[in-house]
């Protein structure tokens, strides 16, 4: 029997109208390179950072804006779509299959847009690649962290590792006694609840001015947290919104 890894998210896909466009700014950005793979519906282009595949990339739906969406691991994803159900959620897309496993899309109860991704082997450790270019956190900004950190934990099992900051409480979710996401209070009113993926960066400053020089608008200055790292945040030509972190307690590669 496989098991796999839960309470981790182990992929990134970016959605929008423009493909190509995306494909250029992220790839002078951040050294990314594609991989087309054949789907029966069309292929499917991956995101490769130093020959490892870290997400994809998707024509998101008609009217949508650009955006992140990340993937949990789970065990089953038709049961994990139910209980996300069952606990105030909505599946917006059905469980379906592809070949390397199933998928369905859901929202948290305060509206938070994931995926729930079932393998169909056991992918190794299933955590951040911790190198230059790939995917080193996620954070979910919410309304209400304390209601959204319990809910996770019902779906996911993690462990939660509560914290106070100037901004209010933040929660760390892990898993196996690793931190794997952060929950914080939103910093802007009325903004929909969202995971915000971070890639790592060599240096934060520099990534921000040249993504600033690629057309990208800043949203978060770079801002160092001690023993976290410096961290901005930034809105892609199309509108996507990504973070940057470069970590305090991680060896440079």
């Amino acid at each position: 029997m496989t098991i796999i890894p839960t309470g981790r998210f182990v992929w990134f896909e970016y959605a929008t109208q423009d493909l190509s466009r995306a494909q250029g700014f992220f790839g002078e950005l951040f050294n990314w390179g594609s991989q087309a793979v054949p789907m029966p519906n069309g292929a499917y282009t991956m995101i490769a950072s130093a020959g490892t595949t870290v997400g994809g990339y998707l024509i998101a739906t008609t009217g949508a804006p650009a955006h992140w969406i990340s993937h949990l691991q789970v065990e089953d994803a038709t049961a994990s779509a139910a209980q996300v159900a069952a606990l105030g959620g909505r599946v917006l897309e059905p469980v379906f299959e592809i070949s390397a496993g199933k998928i369905a899309i859901v929202a948290d109860p305060l509206g938070g847009v994931f995926a729930l991704w079932q393998p169909v082997t056991r992918e190794p450790g299933g955590d951040y690649h911790h190198a230059v270019g790939t995917f080193c956190w996620n954070e979910l900004q919410s309304a209400d962290p304390a209601t959204s950190a319990a809910f996770y934990q019902a779906i996911a099992g993690f462990e939660l590792d509560s914290m106070p900051t100037p901004n209010g409480t933040y929660h760390v979710l892990k898993k196996d006694g690793v931190p794997r996401a952060g929950i914080m209070t939103s910093p802007m009113p009325n903004v929909p609840q969202s995971w915000l993926p971070y890639v790592r960066v060599q240096s934060c400053e520099q990534t921000l001015a040249k993504a600033q020089r690629l057309g990208a608008t800043p949203l978060l200055p770079p801002t160092t947290m001690p023993q976290v790292g410096t961290f901005s945040v930034f809105a892609d030509p199309s509108g996507g919104v990504l973070g940057i972190l470069q970590p305090a307690n991680l060896p440079a590669t």
